[in-house]
């Protein structure tokens, strides 16, 4: 017993020794005070990425440049970082939660949640970990364990924006929306550059068809986020609902310029375009929704009405087939797909186009019968005569003069 024992505190002295070694190790970021916090972060990652090649086997190193690509919102490179961490110190509470913070924003929310819970096991008894417990359990329904771990946050921590904030979020789930606006602000006075507390109070407000209001929110957030594409579309949608147009395809193409993958900003241009008749520019933007969302609700229709309007049946009738086949209660799809069977068919025998009209109707099916035209030489046509001559009498006793 007393050699095991012994064993037992030599492999733990070993394990400590490796771990101020492998600390002592790990590169010391440099003080970078005249940057923004954006562009020491890319040199920070820079610096780590020479150290890196210097020393690959310092699991510091990684979680450091996985915690500063996490700041640069590069999430596949931070989940790689991080899992190579891991992979070198698999009993590290840190570096799990750093994992489950990444998963977290890449909506992997069981492993995230798995892994914070068992950074919680090994002693990593931060508010921040807290905070994220919380937003995770909120995440899969567990609004008891989510009060919880939000409460031990505040326990620890009675000023954390953060903590604030998913209280909030976590009475706005559960229907107490005035309480919840409460929370959310307190969140902003305390941590004014926090991007979810924007988000969450515009959404909330325009919910609420409180449309000044939202837009104030949004604008407060650009303040502190001008190159987030997710407070753009946030704008170009209450614009959008206020029926300004010109102002909300402006803030769409913000949306895009500063992320291309955001979809749902193509999706919603393309929309005013086609409305505006702008066929071309609505079929590039219904493309790269289909590029970068292929099962995207009703993309083969919009695309299908767009190439019909375009004069391009061969393509309408490939989309229209795409809708049907993905939906077949799709009465619209069914209708366009109709109506461009029509054409197809009227331009194979005419050699012409009849104009891209409404939708056809669903059980419209009975084969298309040539145009008649009337024959003039069997009608006859006779003048409309007058029924009654109406006279009228003179007074002979009244006369005239001109002057």
């Amino acid at each position: 017993m007393k050699f095991f024992c012994v064993c037992l505190n030599i492999t733990l002295l070993i394990g400590i020794l490796a771990c101020s070694e492998d600390a002592r190790q790990s590169a010391r970021i440099p003080p970078l005070s005249n940057l923004d916090a954006e562009k020491q972060a890319q040199a920070g990652v820079e610096f780590l990425s020479r150290a890196i090649r210097r020393r690959p086997s310092v699991a510091q190193n990684y979680g450091k440049r996985a915690d500063l690509y996490l700041l640069l919102q590069q999430h596949k490179e931070a989940l790689n970082d991080i899992n190579k961490a891991l992979g070198i110190s698999p009993n590290s509470g840190l570096f799990l939660f750093i994992r489950a913070q990444v998963l977290r924003q890449l909506k992997q929310y069981d492993q995230a949640l798995a892994d914070a819970r068992q950074a919680e096991v090994l002693n990593q008894n931060t508010p921040e970990l807290y905070t994220l417990l919380g937003d995770l359990t909120q995440q899969k329904g567990q609004y008891l364990q989510s009060k919880l771990y939000l409460a031990k946050a505040l326990q620890i921590a009675p000023y954390d924006g953060e903590a604030y904030f998913y209280n909030g979020a976590l009475l706005a789930r559960q229907g107490d929306t005035t309480s919840a606006i409460a929370l959310m602000q307190r969140s902003i006075e305390l941590k004014p550059r926090f991007l979810n507390a924007y988000v969450a109070l515009t959404t909330i407000h325009t919910n609420l068809r409180d449309y000044p209001q939202a837009m104030a929110y949004n604008a407060a957030g650009l303040r502190y986020f001008p190159v987030e594409s997710g407070l753009h579309y946030t704008r170009g949608g209450l614009y959008h609902a206020k029926k300004q147009l010109d102002s909300a395809l402006m803030c769409y193409g913000n949306a895009v310029k500063f992320d291309s993958a955001n979809y749902l900003a193509h999706f919603q241009a393309g929309i005013i375009y086609l409305k505006w008749n702008n066929v071309p520019l609505a079929i590039q933007n219904f493309e790269q929704v289909a590029r970068l969302d292929a099962k995207f609700p009703q993309i083969d229709f919009l695309l299908g009405t767009a190439f019909d309007r375009a004069g391009n049946v061969d393509k309408a009738l490939e989309h229209y087939t795409l809708a049907t086949q993905t939906n077949p209660s799709d009465y619209k799809a069914q209708a366009g797909l109709v109506k461009a069977q029509r054409r197809k068919y009227y331009l194979e025998v005419y050699g012409y186009l009849t104009p891209a009209g409404p939708a056809a109707a669903i059980n419209e099916t009975a084969p298309v019968i040539s145009e008649r035209r009337l024959d003039t030489a069997r009608v006859q046509i006779k003048i409309l005569q007058p029924r009654l001559e109406i006279k009228t009498r003179t007074d002979t006793n009244r006369t005239f003069r001109i002057k």
